[in-house]
């Protein structure tokens, strides 16, 4: 088999590669040769063919969806009501958000972090 020039340096080029790596110069001349037949035959393969492209399914025949039913219109209460239940909801006391257990965590939960900071930086 004749190579051309480009390819006899680069085989030679690994070949003095491995040598310098202390692997006896027959025994690496064999296995960049070998490594070569191989790439050749890799590339001369033919690919594998691609796969076809899946079928699709044959899908059931369309059933008819029923239409939904006619609900009557939603029930609202009559404005005077609407008026007093906000007005209710407004005048209702709220627990207090930051209640003193919860004041008490959050500040704990802080120290821990401060704490962490200051080890690390």
């Amino acid at each position: 088999m004749e190579l051309d020039a480009a390819t006899r340096q680069r085989l030679a080029e690994e070949v003095e590669r491995l040598v310098r790596m202390g692997m006896d110069r027959k025994k690496a001349r064999r296995i960049v040769w070998d490594d070569y037949l191989d790439e050749l035959a890799a590339y001369a393969a033919p690919a594998p063919p691609e796969p076809e492209p899946p079928q699709p399914e044959l899908s059931p025949p369309q059933t008819p969806v029923p239409e939904p039913p006619k609900s009557a219109p939603p029930v609202t209460k009559p404005v005077a009501e609407r008026i007093e239940d906000s007005h209710a909801a407004q005048a209702a006391p709220k627990a207090p958000f930051f209640t003193p257990e919860r004041l008490q965590r959050n500040r704990a939960e802080l120290a821990k972090v401060k704490r962490l900071i200051g080890l690390r930086s």
